[in-house]
């Protein structure tokens, strides 16, 4: 009965693993903070939180490269169950540490932990498309990172919980997070075995040439560095919404620190929803468009929270709404990442992308300390400064993008308008179309495609379309090179589109001439 469940739903002992992890990750943290608090007063706080955050980012900017090529090498589910063993034993030392309030001890142990994380991370993420089928990996994305999202709530509220009802017994505490780690080791056990790659790739200390070879390898592959780069931006607003929001309570809504940290957490809510809706809607296929109107929906909430700064209710609903949309915003990038990543190289190429992001979060306090610190702007403006940042990103993606954008439009939004569906897939190289219509039908139906036409005469038009990567200006010399074989063409008099076989489409001759063709 077990077996039949777990080949039903193969990321279910999956996403409770990395749950558990997550839910550690976030009590032990938060575990270290307090106690240290009591150690060395209030007024070391800001101090004790900054060591933290950094000690554990520092692994992983330092050991993902050799986190990726362990995953490549080795079986992803036996090296889930070696790391979840070593959270346990990294859960029995902290125990000794909070008994005899060590804090030199506590930190080394924080940094074994993110350690464990960030070996985890790579194989985590990487086993995804092994386990699932491609159309399904955008909706095991959706699950997983709602669960992770989930988790940090929970953590947070559990941290609290167990060390006010504890008494601030802070030994008793530990041992919750040796029961969640060990939770975490026994259902490790039962994730799905997966063969090795066994990559020929060899470990080593010069991380950075490592993971700029692999970031050069991810060029060959259409918008897969676009992805990466998306993931990143993502976790950078992430990391800037967490720091910026406590000052932002205080100043702006005469909220406590910790009121500051309930209104992260209704960000995180929002993130978990989005997530997991954005799997289910993406179904099939990995919609980096939804990642562009999220963008949108960002950039307008950020906005909104600079003018709704003195109203609790309007910040509390901005704040639900932008973790939604980033939810919205994220799981198409990570879902593109597993997908085209090369699959003896995937494990490498997510371990890129970690290194990629973490160094997006430290690169958070720095614009943090530019816009509160250097510029003297209020933290309420400093969300205006990022949701410009936003904006532009989101703009880079619209050009760099724009034909899947485009994809995700006609499927979505014009095709469904028309009251048509894709009639054909396109194999052909090159299409020669004479009409906008049969231009949006190519569209859907070809993600990865590539629009030549001739330079408009009017300069602006030549600029703007000169923006798009998925445009190219083509000379009729060249434009006769083109291997065209199939023809289609639009007849302007027919009106019933649905299911209309496209090789059936003819037209009147004079009619303007573009050329799409499908990225190699």
């Amino acid at each position: 009965m077990l077996k039949r469940s777990i080949s039903k739903h193969p990321i279910a002992f999956l996403n409770i693993t990395q749950f558990l992890g997550a839910l550690n990750d976030n009590v032990f943290k938060y575990l270290i903070v307090f106690l240290l608090i009591n150690l060395f007063g209030v007024a070391a706080s800001t101090d004790i939180l900054f060591w933290v955050g950094v000690i554990y980012v520092l692994p992983f900017l330092l050991f993902s490269s050799n986190a990726g090529i362990l995953a490549d090498r080795f079986s992803k589910q036996r090296l889930i169950i070696a790391l979840k063993l070593l959270e346990v034993l990294i859960m029995i030392c902290g125990i000794i540490a909070f008994a005899y309030q060590n804090s030199i001890g506590l930190y080394i142990l924080l940094f074994l932990l993110s350690l464990q994380s960030a070996l985890f991370s790579p194989p985590k993420y990487s086993i995804i498309p092994e386990l699932v089928e491609r159309k399904s990996i955008s909706k095991a994305n959706g699950i997983i990172t709602s669960a992770t999202y989930l988790a940090i709530i929970v953590g947070t509220f559990l941290a609290s919980f167990i060390t006010q009802i504890s008494n601030e017994n802070f030994v008793l505490s530990g041992l919750v997070c040796l029961l969640i780690a060990a939770g975490g080791f026994a259902t490790s056990f039962f994730i799905p075995h997966v063969e090795p790659r066994r990559t020929k790739q060899k470990m080593t200390p010069l991380f950075i040439r490592t993971i700029f070879h692999t970031l050069s390898h991810c060029r060959e592959v259409p918008y897969l560095l676009t992805a990466i780069i998306g993931a990143a931006f993502f976790l950078f607003v992430g990391a800037f919404f967490q720091l910026n929001i406590i000052p932002f309570a205080i100043n702006s809504l005469g909220m406590d620190k910790v009121g500051g940290g309930y209104l992260f957490l209704v960000c995180a809510i929002g993130i978990a929803i989005g997530a997991h809706l954005c799997g289910k809607i993406s179904h099939k296929q990995v919609e980096i468009g939804l990642s562009c109107l999220a963008g949108i929906g960002m950039t307008l909430t950020l906005i909104g929270i600079y003018f709704l700064q003195f109203s609790l209710i309007g910040v509390i609903s901005a704040l639900f709404f932008i973790g939604f949309m980033g939810g919205f915003f994220v799981i198409p990038f990570d879902s593109f990442v597993q997908t085209y990543s090369k699959g003896h190289h995937r494990g490498q190429v997510i371990a890129a992308n970690n290194f990629i992001s973490f160094c997006g979060v430290l690169f958070a306090p720095l614009t943090i300390y530019l816009v509160s610190g250097f510029l003297g702007l209020s933290a309420a403006t400093g969300f205006l400064v990022i949701a410009c940042l936003v904006l532009l990103f989101t703009l880079f993606l619209f050009f760099r993008a724009s034909s899947l954008l485009l994809n995700f439009i006609a499927r979505h939004m014009v095709l469904p308008l028309w009251k048509a569906r894709i009639p054909v897939k396109i194999q052909q190289p090159a299409i020669r179309i004479s009409h906008f219509r049969t231009l949006v039908f190519v569209w859907a139906s070809t993600p990865f495609s590539r629009l030549y036409m001739h330079r408009p005469k009017h300069a602006f038009f030549g600029f703007i379309f000169k923006l798009f990567d998925s445009i190219e200006y083509i000379s009729k010399l060249e434009e006769q090179k083109l291997d065209h074989t199939l023809k289609i063409y639009w007849h302007p008099v027919q009106k019933k589109l649905k299911e209309l076989p496209l090789a059936t489409l003819s037209t009147k001759a004079g009619r303007r001439t573009l050329l799409i063709k499908k990225n190699s």
